[in-house]
């Protein structure tokens, strides 16, 4: 009897794959590369590097079509299918993968990016693009400047660990512009320290293979106490729970206080009657705004200061228009920011060159589609290839694979539009009704930053660097591409640097 039990289940599981595999075998699916019986290419599938790599265009087309267990995967090599598929067709193409460890009990679907296209996205979406748009933005300006300055102030002291002042620095920003906090002194405070937990194991429970769950749905009937895997997902979805409800409690008592500073958290309890979330949404809306702007930015950073290493005529030229525009007696504020445009031309060099998500937050089809003559079933999650659509030789010039922040300046050495409109110039904050809502947040950060560590110092390799640096080699864990660790130091530019960083922070007290 206990082994008809167990046959009955595996034998509808083959005979459903074959099913699966029978049914798309006479539809005119994407070309891709041959899987195995049953599993498809779950090995392929789970190789970042593999998958990102610009050869795969080569091999494949615009399109690469790869199938593990019967679920279907579309990598879109191509900017031109990327806005045909995702924001022409988004109505059929805003979903999200149905993660079952994830949504069904490590978020209970309150993840706003990672939740389906329905209603309850509907209601997350509203505040957080209004909460982030452009008009609102300029209300954080003095929280970024500030940090801005704090960060550094921080290099000048202890260059080696710019990393660890990174993280603090993009953390300690997310956690004012969302809670009005005030600035967290150390990437050791309990709060980041929580937060990078849970934001790690977000990202562990949907990489590929991470859960059987997701390739045999039936197993999330399992009682709990015979699946660890879901104990622990029930466990820390309470406890990330109280950690949102507890950070959001902080602007709740603001408010009863008359204390009403701008943030993503005040605008949210303001507004509750318009924007229709119980108390649990609104905090778990805060925490994924906080949650999404941290590591990407701090990344984001990172690989700045590695291609500043590896092209110091970049670092040179940025430096002589800080010079003829700021000049030495103060740092850089965000009136500086529009005379510029070399500043924010590398802002989106550095976001086309290096997505720190390399294929963004993936979509999933919700109805079956054509598209040029291939079939793209219902259910097939769709990654954007960001590494070869943001490298279109076609957009960018031959050599869109170096990193040149010019090409987004004109001959008056004003920005200028280069990819189909798209005031970012790239594809890095996704598509359609997917496209990041904190965005013009990520821009200004970068920008003032940009600005402020080029204004007070020169980054070089010290003497006796071992190795030669990479720029080529992106590191995955999870969803984010991390540089491969290098060596640099930072020098003031001259004399009285510290000293007027040290002025203008007092300002901000």
């Amino acid at each position: 009897m206990i082994h008809l039990l167990v046959a009955t289940p595996l034998v509808g599981l083959v005979l459903w794959l074959i099913a699966q595999l029978a049914q798309r075998a006479f539809r005119n699916l994407p070309p891709g590369p041959k899987g195995l019986p049953l599993v498809g290419n779950i090995l392929l599938a789970a190789d970042n590097d593999w998958l990102a790599s610009p050869q795969r265009k080569d091999d494949y087309g615009e399109l690469m079509y790869l199938s593990v267990f019967g679920k279907g995967i579309l990598v879109i090599n191509s900017q031109r299918v990327a806005v045909d598929l995702l924001e022409k067709r988004s109505n059929i193409y805003s979903d999200r993968p149905r993660y079952i460890s994830f949504n069904e009990f490590l978020t209970e679907n309150l993840t706003f990016f990672l939740t389906g296209y329905g209603d309850l996205w509907r209601r997350f979406r509203r505040p957080a693009v209004e909460g982030f748009s452009k008009s609102v933005v300029p209300d954080f300006y003095p929280i970024q400047n500030r940090e801005a300055i704090m960060l550094a102030l921080a290099l000048v002291k202890s260059p080696p660990s710019a990393k660890r002042h990174f993280r603090r620095h993009a953390w300690s920003i997310i956690l004012s512009i969302n809670y009005r906090l005030p600035p967290v002194e150390s990437e050791d405070d309990p709060v980041i320290i929580g937060i990078v937990d849970h934001v790690e194991r977000l990202s562990h429970e949907v990489e590929p293979g991470a859960r059987l769950v997701e390739y045999f749905p039936w197993m999330r009937y399992i009682p709990s106490r015979f699946a660890k895997w879901k104990r622990d997902a029930q466990y820390w979805f309470v406890q990330d729970s109280l950690r949102y409800e507890r950070l959001l409690s902080k602007v709740v008592d603001d408010l009863a206080k008359g204390i009403d500073q701008p943030s993503f958290g005040a605008t949210l309890l303001k507004n509750q009657g318009k924007y229709r979330l119980s108390e649990r949404e609104q905090a778990w809306l805060v925490g994924d705004m906080l949650t999404a702007g941290g590591e990407t930015t701090s990344n984001t950073l990172h690989w700045w200061l590695l291609v500043l290493l590896a092209h110091p005529e970049v670092q040179v030229r940025a430096q002589a228009e800080l010079d003829e525009v700021v000049g030495y007696a103060r740092p850089p504020t965000f009136a500086d920011l529009p005379s510029l445009p070399y500043i924010r031309a590398m802002v989106k060099e550095v976001l086309r060159w290096s997505p720190t998500v390399p294929f963004g937050i993936p979509h999933t089809s919700s109805a079956d589609d054509w598209y040029e003559g291939m079939f793209i079933p219902k259910g097939t999650l769709i990654l954007p290839n960001m590494r070869v659509v943001n490298f279109d030789t076609a957009v960018f010039g031959a050599d869109s694979a170096r990193f040149n922040p010019a090409r987004y300046l004109d001959e008056k050495g004003q920005v200028k539009v280069v990819m189909d409109g798209r005031e970012e110039g790239h594809a890095s904050f996704g598509y359609g009704r997917r496209v990041c809502p904190g965005r013009f947040v990520a821009e200004g950060t970068l920008g003032i930053d940009f600005a402020t560590l080029l204004w007070a110092l020169r980054f070089e390799r010290p003497e006796g660097a071992k190795g030669e640096l990479d720029v080529n080699t992106p590191v995955h864990s999870g969803l984010v591409a991390h540089p491969v660790p290098f060596e640099f130091k930072a020098v003031p530019r001259f004399a009285e640097a510290e000293t007027l960083l040290k002025a203008a922070l007092d300002l901000y007290e």
